[in-house]
């Protein structure tokens, strides 16, 4: 929760961007994964924080192939279009490397978060330990 402060207190807007293939595989559907954003939502709302501004979600199995699924920017960019971000000045976070490229192909900076896998993005091993960072720059 910390971290979220930290973000919200430098003025940045949060979204989640996520791939859920269960819902494609039939593991879970679409009303489900709203259910639960939902609760996420409150429960920000009663720690004082404010909630998401936005959801992504893919909802298609990997095998689909479509054109939405992380690690593309598709998501990422209709949000950087709805909501006029600059995206110069955004980040994706992510503990996947799928998650970082999809932040580099809508041209936005990809950052990993918890993930020992060696990449090309720069990596944080807390999302708090990247919200000091932001923090601290001038």
């Amino acid at each position: 929760m910390k971290a979220l402060q930290i973000f919200q207190k430098l003025g940045y807007d949060l979204f989640v961007v996520t791939n859920q293939s269960g819902v494609g595989r039939g593991y879970f559907s679409l009303e489900s994964v709203y259910v639960i954003h939902r609760q996420l939502q409150n429960d920000l709302r009663m720690n004082k924080l404010n909630p998401f501004k936005d959801f992504a979600i893919c909802p298609h199995s990997p095998d689909e192939n479509c054109h939405c699924r992380k690690p593309s920017g598709q998501m990422i960019q209709e949000l950087v279009t709805k909501y006029h971000i600059d995206p110069k000045h955004s980040y994706m976070l992510g503990d996947k490397i799928g998650d970082a490229e999809s932040g580099k192909n809508a041209g936005i900076n990809g950052i990993m978060v918890r993930n020992d896998e060696k990449s090309e993005y720069p990596y944080y091993k807390t999302l708090l330990d990247f919200a000091h960072y932001l923090n601290s720059k001038p």
